[in-house]
């Protein structure tokens, strides 16, 4: 049987995981992005962030890794276990809009040098996805948090809600604790807040796209990868001193992807005939006392 080329793989992907949602937060609408992405790669017609942003995608695939992040450590990891297509959750350096780049940084030009150097394509796989196996990558954080089954919704891309939630504030900062690997958490509010409804949103937002999410009567804690402290913070920062009950906790978006690429690495193992790993990777921050 001929092995299957990064292009060949990325439809199967597609097929398996279902339909994007109709919405994706925080990025401009297809008609209004540019084709040409970070690297010169291809990303198919119709796609909001998925798709190849570097290498070669035509080459036959050799195996599989799957992380929260195609940093340069997970690149490095891959070629050791000689797999050649790299899928990460996350951006791929820092360039979420796909934005052209004619001439690269010094960075992002070694870190394309490397991926020449060693045949090897990067995949961007974030966008929630309608079916059945997408939806378990979607919800895999809240899941492995304790939390089962998210409000109905006709765009999970606009974020999960869960109601009649059994935690205080603190119990769920304790469990984010344990499931991720991760030393920046941070809370606003009152770690003692008994919740009863949560709103999870694990993707990079823009100003103020969490406000529909953190403003809803009926979700008392927010839990975020990321805001703009300007917008997100400053209006829970406002609400709690108005007498609302709202929380705010950010847990960083790469430690927050862990979970659903684990599972993607499941799902992918079961689905293709090449090697498939997960590799962790490292969001880079740490506390400092």
């Amino acid at each position: 049987m001929m092995p299957i080329t990064g292009h060949e793989l990325f439809v199967k992907i597609q097929a398996a995981l279902g339909p994007e949602a109709r919405r994706h937060r925080g990025v401009d609408p297809p008609g209004r992005r540019d084709l040409a992405i970070a690297g010169g790669s291809y990303r198919a017609v119709g796609a909001l962030v998925d798709g190849y942003r570097a290498g070669d995608a035509d080459v036959p695939v050799a195996g599989v890794v799957v992380a929260a992040r195609a940093s340069t450590a997970v690149l490095e990891r891959a070629v050791e276990l000689g797999a050649n297509i790299i899928i990460t959750r996350s951006a791929f350096l820092g360039d979420s809009q796909d934005r052209p780049v004619a001439k690269p940084e010094p960075a992002l030009a070694a870190k394309l040098d490397f991926i020449d150097r060693h045949g090897l394509a990067v995949l961007r796989l974030q966008d929630p996805r309608e079916g059945p196996a997408g939806l378990a990558v979607t919800t895999a954080f809240p899941r492995a948090l304790g939390l089962e089954t998210p409000e109905q919704t006709a765009n999970t891309a606009a974020g999960l809600i869960y109601r009649n939630s059994p935690y205080r504030v603190i119990d769920v900062v304790r469990r984010v604790k344990e499931i991720l690997p991760t030393q920046t958490v941070r809370l606003v509010g009152d770690p003692s807040l008994a919740v009863s409804g949560i709103a999870v949103a694990t993707e990079t937002n823009r100003p103020n796209a969490l406000a529909p999410l953190i403003s809803r009567s009926d979700v008392d804690l927010l839990i975020c990868g990321e805001v703009h402290e300007t917008e997100t913070t400053a209006y829970v920062m406002d609400a709690i001193s108005l007498g609302q009950r709202k929380a705010m906790l950010v847990v960083g978006s790469i430690a927050m992807e862990e979970p659903a690429a684990r599972i993607l690495a499941q799902q992918l193992d079961s689905l293709l005939d090449v090697s498939v790993a997960y590799v962790p990777s490292n969001e880079g921050l740490r506390e400092v006392v």
